[in-house]
């Protein structure tokens, strides 16, 4: 039985230190196409990995503060989307009335792209934050309210039969055996929302916006500043991973009586 674990132990050693290998082989092969290793591209095409931490440098004060504001609107659109999404959900599928009103404006409206609407986005709310929160909220509601439908519709009858013949009454369905159910399901569309408001917010901030990451990319365009486009995508990366590790863990902790390959 011991060597069972270290076995899976030495395993899991070997794989984690695979994963290293990766990130620093795309660095390495970065650094050498660059100025500072063999010089394949142009830094005004592809900038270096020394060029990128200059930049990070010279723009510390101002990428902190696109940062806080870019995250403050992901962070909100997002959690906004998210519960309101499941709460509509929800309703939707334990009200018939509220579901031959609601479904066929979510259905209609579902497949067009959110982004479609940041020009009426810019002439009702202009380029204050109040347009890209709606941005955000919406793209985010979209995916949430219809995987909540289906999740719950997924739910095995048997469950709910079995409640009720212990005698559980309504509310104690939904809260011991409904929620439970569903939240599993949620874990990938919430991630996926998490990549969909960064994109979101982007699409907001390129369209009108005075600070946020995806402002200064753009204005480092305008002066065909590629170490801090470049720079402003590796950011946008970073906290992208970090906000989906950190929603990844949260709910793997609510749901850690799930059982998982």
């Amino acid at each position: 039985m011991s060597e069972f674990f270290l076995k899976g132990k030495a395993s899991w050693f070997k794989e984690s230190h695979l994963s290293i290998l990766s990130i620093i082989g795309v660095f390495v092969v970065w650094f050498l196409v660059t100025r500072d290793g063999l010089g394949l591209v142009k830094p005004v095409i592809f900038p270096s990995p020394i060029m990128v931490v200059e930049a990070a440098i010279s723009t510390s004060s101002l990428i902190g503060t696109d940062v806080l504001y870019t995250m403050f609107r992901v962070v909100c659109g997002l959690v906004t989307g998210t519960i309101v999404g499941i709460t509509i959900g929800m309703l939707v599928c334990f009200n018939n009335k509220l579901y031959y009103l609601l479904n066929p404006i979510i259905e209609s409206s579902r497949p067009v792209p959110v982004i479609a609407m940041i020009p009426f986005f810019l002439m009702w709310f202009g380029i204050g934050e109040i347009g890209k929160f709606l941005l955000v909220t919406l793209g985010v509601f979209a995916i949430i309210v219809i995987n909540t439908i289906e999740a719950i519709r997924n739910v095995p009858p048997i469950y709910v039969k079995a409640g009720q013949t212990l005698g559980a009454g309504k509310k104690a369905i939904f809260s011991k055996i409904i929620l439970p159910s569903i939240i599993p399901s949620l874990i990938g569309p919430i991630r996926v929302c998490v990549a969909i408001s960064f994109t979101l917010v982007v699409a907001a901030e390129f369209m009108g916006a005075q600070a946020g990451m995806g402002y200064r990319i753009l204005q480092a365009r305008k002066m065909f500043n590629t170490d801090v486009i470049f720079l402003g995508v590796v950011m946008f990366g970073v906290l992208s991973a970090l906000v989906d590790t950190t929603v990844r863990k949260l709910l793997q902790h609510l749901t850690r009586w799930t059982e998982r390959a």
